[in-house]
This record gives structure tokens, sequence and C-alpha cells, in this order.
């Protein structure tokens, strides 16, 4: 029976490591059949490899070089044309203050002078 029993053991661990062979194998397989022969890399892994690099300076580079500077005559020229397009843009009309009566140039003398020579009374 203590041969049976070393020979039970023995079975059951090789077993194993013959499953495992042939998962390896076939990892390694679906691995060269990827992508062109390139192996996937974890995404995590990617992560933690490039989570110190600061991306501050990048940015600021990016950013400052990528801003155009315009002379303020174009943008004002720019902004005169545009304005008026749509009915938000247009300015709000300002009221008109009523003007008031006018005064005449001539005198109530002068108006009965004309009434008499025009209408002979």
């Amino acid at each position: 029976e203590a041969p049976r029993a070393a020979a039970g053991p023995a079975k059951t661990t090789g077993a194993p490591a013959k499953r495992t062979r042939k998962a390896k194998a076939t990892q390694a397989q679906k691995l060269r059949n990827s992508a062109k022969g390139k192996v996937p890399k974890s995404a995590l892994a990617e992560f933690q490899k490039r989570e110190c690099r600061g991306y501050l300076g990048v940015n600021l580079k990016f950013m400052t070089s990528a801003r155009s500077t315009v002379a303020e005559s174009v943008t004002r020229q720019i902004v005169r044309q545009n304005r008026g397009r749509k009915a938000c843009d247009r300015p709000v009309a300002k009221t008109k203050k009523k003007k008031k009566a006018e005064g005449t140039v001539f005198t109530e003398e002068d108006f009965q002078k004309f009434q008499q020579e025009y209408f002979g009374s």
C-alpha cells in the first residue's frame, strides 16, 4: 500500500504540471499570433511606468507655441465686420430724445405784416 500511496501523489502532481505547461504553450501561441508578433502589454504596467512623469512643461510649451498673437487693429476690424449679422450681436438702438418745439425766427409783428401783404386784410 505504501508504494501506491507514493504513486498516487506523484500522479496528481504530474497532471497539474502538464496542464500548466500546456497552458503556457497555448498562451505563447496566442501571443505569437497577435498583432504581428507584438506582445500585448498590461495597461496597468504601462500606467505605472509613466505615472511619475509630469506633463506640465510639455503642456505649457505646446500651449505657448500654438498661441498666435494678432494685431489689435486686425481683431477690431474682424469684430466690426461681423457685428450685426446675428440679432444678439446688434447694438441696442438708443432712444432719441424728443425735440422741443422749435422757436421761430419771426416775431408776431412779422406774421401780421405777411398776412396783410398776402391776404390784404
